[in-house]
């Protein structure tokens, strides 16, 4: 996969940090106040970024309207981050961020509460990358989060994060986003097994999936379009659930669903009298559950 291949190859990772620094820059009212994206850039890129005409042409894959699947995808996080606040709020003081990339959360959110950690964890490569940018990086991060490098394909996530300092015993919030929808069935539910014996309970879970519903016509054109340029790529779409077995999968894994949302209820949160028409075009689910 690009996001966790040869280091030649993390194009997921850096492509969806250029669309944050776009969006943070050019939008007139960002939903995610990404300010750390652009700093994680090549000066290449960077400058690139900045340019005037860069917003709408960036949208455009190949002719294709990438719009709807980016306002999905930043909306997920705005979604995971504003739980995060809650969690925080509620005394939790340990968020893990599953498959991160270029996340910047910790090195943007000032005042966190004292005692409370980010661990972020994704591939060994993208970390890398990561850190280099970091250190490169001309602004000061707010903080800088505990990196947890896992191959899945060689390496436990419960024996690395724990070997972090990450603490099994005490409950944690863990979002998981913009993930699923590229895994197979089989191995979400081996990932949701293996959360279930690391989240102590009062823990929560954040995370969006793909979702298996009835489409319009249009939705179907455009998913059959989205697959079809996304598997020429290297990066399949896998799965796609039905809302009440991904409710039932995550009761078999001793989670309780709090909030159950759709791609038009993350619309009504944070999308609603935008002046340049970016909503979540792509069908999908967002749940909060509590382990």
């Amino acid at each position: 996969m690009a996001k966790t291949g040869e280091r030649d190859q993390l194009g997921t990772a850096e492509g969806a940090v250029l669309g944050r620094a776009a969006h943070v820059i050019h939008a007139e009212s960002p939903i995610l106040p990404d300010t750390w994206a652009v700093e994680l850039l090549t000066p290449e890129a960077q400058s690139l970024v900045r340019s005037p005409d860069y917003p709408g042409a960036s949208m455009i894959w190949d002719g294709f309207d990438t719009s709807p699947l980016f306002a999905l995808n930043i909306g997920s996080l705005r979604y995971a981050e504003d739980e995060v606040e809650r969690c925080i709020r509620d005394g939790l003081a340990q968020y893990v961020i599953l498959g991160a990339g270029f996340d910047t959360y910790a090195l943007r959110r000032s005042g966190l509460p004292s005692g409370f950690r980010v661990y972020e964890v994704d591939h060994p490569d993208v970390q890398a990358l990561k850190r280099e940018r970091i250190e490169s990086a001309k602004a000061t991060p707010a903080s800088v989060p505990v990196f947890v490098p896992v191959d899945f394909e060689s390496a436990s996530l419960r024996e690395e994060i724990q070997a972090s300092g990450f603490r099994t015993e005490r409950p944690c919030v863990l979002s998981w986003m913009n993930t699923i929808p590229y895994l197979t069935a089989e191995a979400t539910e081996a990932t949701l097994s293996e959360l279930s014996d690391l989240m102590a309970p009062g823990s929560r879970l954040v995370l969006n999936y793909g979702c298996d519903v009835s489409l319009t016509a249009d939705q179907a054109r455009y998913l059959q379009d989205l697959q079809s340029r996304v598997s020429q790529s290297g990066e399949p779409l896998r799965s796609g659930w039905k809302p009440k077995v991904f409710e039932e999968k995550l009761s078999e894994f001793g989670f309780r669903v709090i909030d159950h949302a759709t791609e038009e209820d993350l619309f009504e949160r944070y999308f609603v009298g935008r002046g340049d028409g970016l909503r979540p075009g792509v069908p999908a689910r967002l749940i909060v559950a509590e382990r």
